[in-house]
């Protein structure tokens, strides 16, 4: 029978220094990285939030000009709830598309900025008669 000494016993009970390092080394990069996920999760779920609120804001423009029979060719300008610049540009499709005694089809293109600006919001309203 083989005695071991208490030494040898005593220097496999714990861990060394270098292996706690190493782990702590390890636990703090594992937590920058979820600290910056969490950030950009929440970075974008503002640019997707302000996103619908520019979507709903644009349709209420199509919409209300819609609504008061106020849509008509031509280009309009204004500025968003937080300040950005939109351009609303209505086109009458009718002719293009070969109809020409009927109530016009109005191409609603509604962009950021200039006409050839980002696209917010686009679809088609059928004027009602007598052209509006």
């Amino acid at each position: 029978m083989t005695r071991t000494s208490s030494g040898a016993r005593d220097r496999e009970a714990g861990f060394t220094l270098v292996e706690i390092l190493v782990a702590f080394a390890v636990v703090s990069l594992m937590s920058l990285m979820v600290i910056r996920l969490s950030g950009e999760m929440t970075w974008g779920g503002r640019r997707i939030a302000a996103a619908e609120l520019r979507l709903d804001e644009a349709e209420g423009i199509v919409l209300l000009r819609a609504a008061a029979g106020t849509l008509r060719a031509g280009t309009e300008r204004g500025r968003f709830s937080d300040g950005q610049a939109w351009t609303l540009c209505v086109v009458d499709a009718g002719p293009v598309l070969g109809w020409r005694d009927l109530p016009p089809l109005w191409r609603v293109r509604l962009t950021l900025d200039g006409p050839d600006g980002s696209l917010i919001y686009a679809t088609l309203v059928a004027g009602g008669l007598g052209g509006s």
